[in-house]
């Protein structure tokens, strides 16, 4: 055993809820994370107790893998306790604002960053492997958007709090959106389904909140009201009309390639809510800007539901907007096509299994600090399960998902 895991793993081991501010680290403790991790560990030093209904100031250092000896400069902001159920968790997930934007690990220079805590994955990656799956479906003239992230080792007031996945907020500069303007008629807007009422099955707005403009700036519901009110009553001649229909709203190739994501992850969760859906704003005398969708909470995906209980390789996933276009033969033959595309490469089992592998070999030993720390095997899920066991099971069912899919998405296109 190294001196790292035989100083660490009794540390972590006895270790309880994250200490308030200022209560006094252990040096062996600190000592330990920086002798092991091959990840970056990113130091949060909060000045009082950490809520979820406030931000607190705090100060944040990256201090870089061992390949990339040094530390960044300590950077003030503040930081909450973020999420909906995830909230429930012990291990927390945290929303980080900073005074100066950083460009951290590669990623765009940002002042807001999310340090997901994977509460209840145990293999650690779900979100970041969903992510990086839908990015790889860019090309130069249709980009996929979706978080950048990477994974690291936190500690919150000098003690060791886990491996999260740092992540790019999604806002304007992510989804390459124009600048809000007080002055135009039409701006930007990125909408979050956060609620299964945003299941394009009836008008308005339920089950979305807006993220831009900035509410507090401008209420801005006049697009998304638009759309929801078109796909949930429009007639089918007025929905497929080629000039103004669904496929001059929104961006049908972008949409096909979300719901692809959906059911290739079985992200039960994420059909009817947790997702972005975005638009730019309207220009004079400029192509008609059309909704598109970004993934996001993608943890309940992989054969594992939101409660971390395992899910059969065999549910088709759909909503309203989806169920309209699949009515249609021609967009059922264009769905299929592109599934066959993708099964060539991004969406291969050689493909996805090798991604799974380099997040493993990513992690290294920080998915067993971070097992020690959580007593994983005692959390919210309802079987007891390992990191490596996680990992193996996550294998065999996309391979099982992936031939379902080929013969159900096959079948539909012929129907």
């Amino acid at each position: 055993m190294s001196r790292f895991h035989s100083v660490l793993f009794p540390l972590m081991m006895s270790l309880a809820a994250t200490p308030a501010a200022g209560q006094r680290p252990s040096q062996a403790e600190a000592e330990a994370v920086q002798a092991g991790t091959n990840l970056a560990v990113l130091k949060i030093d909060a000045k009082e107790q950490i809520v979820s209904d406030r931000k607190v100031p705090c100060t944040a250092q990256l201090t870089l893998p061992p390949d990339d000896a040094g530390e960044t400069e300590t950077l003030r902001g503040v930081v909450r306790i973020r999420g909906a159920t995830s909230q429930g968790y012990e291990k927390k997930s945290y929303a980080l604002t900073l005074e100066n934007p950083a460009q951290w690990l590669g990623m765009r220079k940002s002042t807001q960053w999310i340090l997901q805590a994977a509460a209840v994955d145990r293999s650690l990656m779900r979100h970041k492997l969903s992510y990086d799956l839908f990015l790889s479906l860019s090309s130069d003239d249709a980009k996929r958007y979706a978080t950048a992230s990477r994974f690291v080792e936190v500690e919150v007031n000098g003690r060791y709090n886990g491996a999260y996945l740092l992540m790019e907020r999604i806002d304007r500069a992510l989804l390459a959106l124009r600048n809000f303007d007080p002055a135009a008629p039409s701006h930007a807007c990125i909408y979050k389904a956060v609620d299964h009422a945003a299941n394009f099955a009836q008008p308005g707005h339920g089950g979305y909140e807006q993220q831009q403009p900035d509410p507090e700036t401008k209420a801005y519901w006049e697009p998304l009201d638009d759309f929801t009110q078109f796909v949930s009553r429009a007639k089918d001649t007025e929905f497929r009309d080629p000039e103004k229909g669904i496929a001059a709203r929104l961006d049908l190739d972008n949409a096909i390639d979300f719901q692809l994501l959906v059911l290739l992850t079985s992200n039960t969760d994420g059909i009817t809510k947790n997702f972005i859906l975005a638009r730019n704003a309207v220009l004079p005398d400029a192509p008609a800007p059309r909704f598109f969708f970004a993934p996001w909470d993608y943890d309940s995906t992989f054969g594992r539901n939101w409660q971390a209980s395992r899910t059969a390789p065999d549910r088709w996933l759909s909503n309203r907007l989806f169920d309209r276009l699949h009515n249609d033969a021609a967009f059922r033959q264009r769905f299929a096509a592109r599934w066959k595309q993708l099964r060539e490469r991004e969406f291969s089992v050689l493909t996805i299994h090798g991604l799974i592998d380099e997040n493993v070999r990513t992690l290294g030993d920080a998915a067993q600090r971070n097992a020690a720390r959580w007593r994983t095997l005692d959390g919210p899920y309802p079987d007891r399960l390992t990191f490596e066991q996680d990992v193996a099971q996550m294998k065999e069912w996309v391979a099982a998902r992936l031939q379902w899919l080929d013969a159900e998405i096959t079948r539909r296109a012929g129907s």
